[in-house]
């Protein structure tokens, strides 16, 4: 029987796919650089930065004075604050929650999810949400899925667990999720809502 339904965030509930997409975009406004130029330096640090060993602030900074720019810290922030969140998604999950209860499992860094989430509050409805640089760990493993079961107090195999990359999804299932996969490009949110709806029933 499912329980809980988790979701990742960026490229699920979000339309860009990845954090680092969404900041390369908007630090490409603000310094003239290219977004793509941006994002091939800033993913060579994702992983640090998810797993709360770099923050972000200090490679912005790096990359910043790369480029010739002072950085500003409000530039960070602000492009938090403009993560394009995918309306669609969100909604589902609302409907999701009066039965099932929903939560999120992301890589991703305590700062960027705080201001996100107290920018909109229909994020309220997720518990909980566990963030890589809190628990010191990715959905590169299987630990960060252990601890999101410990925290919403279910079992791995009540739980279902979208996210828009493969080997994430592979991760949940070794942990002994329900692992589902969504396109982020395609967003076919008829076909995901489908396949939800088929686990749940069965």
């Amino acid at each position: 029987m499912i329980k809980k339904i988790f979701f990742d965030f960026d490229g699920v509930l979000t339309t860009a796919k990845t954090g680092s997409y969404t900041n390369c975009n908007y630090f490409s406004q603000k310094i003239g650089v290219d977004a793509q130029k941006l994002f091939s330096k800033v993913k060579q640090f994702d992983e640090k930065i998810d797993a709360g060993k770099l923050s972000e602030k200090d490679v912005w900074k790096l990359i910043c004075e790369e480029a010739g720019f002072e950085f500003n810290p409000n530039w960070l922030q602000e492009s938090f604050i403009h993560t394009p969140i995918d309306t669609k998604m969100l909604e589902y999950a609302k409907q999701l929650n009066n039965k099932y209860r929903v939560g999120i499992i992301t890589d991703n860094s305590t700062e960027r999810m705080n201001i996100i989430m107290k920018q909109n509050k229909d994020f309220n409805i997720f518990h909980p949400i566990i963030i890589s640089e809190d628990v010191k760990c990715t959905k590169k493993g299987t630990k960060i899925f252990e601890i999101a079961t410990q925290k919403a107090n279910v079992n791995a195999n009540e739980c279902i667990f979208i996210d828009n990359k493969q080997d994430n999804v592979d991760s949940a299932k070794s942990a002994g999720f329900i692992g589902v996969y969504f396109d982020d490009e395609k967003r076919d949110y008829d076909n995901l809502f489908k396949i939800i709806d088929e686990i749940i029933e069965n």
